[in-house]
């Protein structure tokens, strides 16, 4: 058993306290759990204290969570000797793939504190009992969707459909939602083409989710961008050989099992074209807005249209058009050559009655390698998801239609 169990108040008295002082929390609730005693008061010489401690460490999250590690009673003790400081945390899982982050972030915090100059953190492991109540207190009991897909969340949902492949979606999804990020607004991607996952290699990172009494937490990219996919439960390279109805019921999962923490933004990696997949995940999100994406080129623009009236079918608000590969930039004199010719993403805009956010130019360097998907910000393609993204926020969130 790990040290802070071992640890009470005796240690104030010089006396090293028995296994038998571990208090017995298995019949408590969540909400007993958190914040279940009053915080000691602070010492009137401004010495280090448990509760200047405490208070220092609701600044530090559970990356996965997201929220602050007091409010989840992740911390079970706080133990002060001169100038040291001791941490008991209580993982959800001994094997964590966050450990190192959390103690990280802890010793960071503490270490900014005047008078602390070492940082021990003790981990444990909570009881399946935490476990369930503090699962259960976060995400709720079984549900159709998780409450970040309900309509009175305040979670926007970017739905980015096109009509085939090859015009770039997943491309658009990723960097909008960077440039979301940047501008300050937390975001988080699920990725739904589930035949074609790509957002796993696009952000770098294909590692297996952390999963908790059911609940899926959303995986951390090496930028800080939160996603899941169906590329992350399957080995690199495997192909998914699925019919619908098993596809569906993974979606299902993706939208009801994972832990989406009700961010400003979740962008959704939709299928393309207008198949039964793309048609289902509309019906299980009636609340989300459809982003169109295409090509100049003719042929593009038409299936993009359609995918573009399918998701109008589907009683989902189209906000606007994406014009991926608009053009490429001449590298002697600067000119903005039409590599593709057409006019697809204004012809999609006036078709659906909407209009177009932004033209995406080809970048002539770009690698395509794993992880390097994201344009830079000071780069062309860079500033055009800037101005969707600003486009995007300053529309306002849609209701869903009431279908009589």
């Amino acid at each position: 058993m790990v040290n802070w169990f071992r640890r009470s108040n005796k240690a104030d008295a010089g006396e090293e306290p028995s296994e038998a002082a571990t208090p017995d929390m298995s019949g408590e609730t969540a909400e007993n759990l958190v914040d279940r005693t009053p915080p000691p008061e602070e010492p009137a010489d401004g010495s280090l204290s448990e509760a200047g401690i405490r208070k220092a460490l609701k600044d530090v999250r559970d990356p996965e969570i997201g929220k602050d590690l007091i409010s989840l009673n992740m911390i079970r003790s706080v133990y002060i000797e001169g100038s040291g400081v001791t941490v008991g945390v209580a993982l959800t899982t001994a094997g964590c793939p966050m450990k190192h982050r959390i103690t990280t972030d802890i010793e960071d915090r503490l270490k900014e504190m005047d008078g602390v100059e070492n940082v021990e953190v003790d981990f444990g492991v909570m009881t399946d009992d935490d476990r369930q109540n503090l699962m259960t207190s976060l995400h709720g009991e079984a549900a159709e969707l998780a409450p970040a897909f309900t309509d009175e969340s305040k979670t926007r949902i970017i739905a980015v459909v096109s009509g085939k492949g090859g015009v770039g979606k997943s491309t658009v999804a990723v960097n909008l939602a960077a440039a979301l990020d940047r501008a300050g607004h937390s975001v988080e991607i699920l990725d739904a083409d589930v035949y074609g996952s790509s957002i796993p290699v696009m952000l770098g990172t294909t590692e297996k989710p952390n999963v908790v009494e059911g609940v899926i937490f959303p995986i951390e990219s090496p930028t800080g961008l939160k996603f899941i996919s169906m590329g992350n439960f399957v080995n690199e390279g495997q192909a998914i050989i699925w019919r619908a109805p098993i596809v569906n019921k993974a979606l299902t999962q993706l939208m009801r099992d994972v832990y989406w923490d009700e961010p400003d933004f979740i962008i959704v990696d939709m299928p393309p074209g207008t198949g039964d997949v793309a048609l289902t995940v509309a019906q299980m999100i009636p609340k989300a807005e459809a982003l169109v994406v295409t090509t100049p080129q003719a042929d593009a623009a038409r299936v993009a249209a359609k995918a573009g009236k399918m998701a109008v079918q589907a009683h989902l608000k189209v906000i606007g058009v994406v014009e991926n590969m608009s053009y490429a930039e001449c590298p002697e004199c600067g000119k903005e050559l039409k590599i593709f010719g057409g006019n697809g993403g204004e012809s999609v805009a006036e078709e659906l009655g909407s209009s177009i956010m932004g033209r995406v130019p080809i970048l002539p360097d770009e690698t395509g390698e794993p992880g390097n998907a994201l344009y830079p910000e000071d780069s062309a393609p860079g500033r055009a998801f800037e101005e969707v993204a600003e486009a995007i926020a300053a529309t306002k969130a849609r209701k869903r239609i009431q279908v009589l």
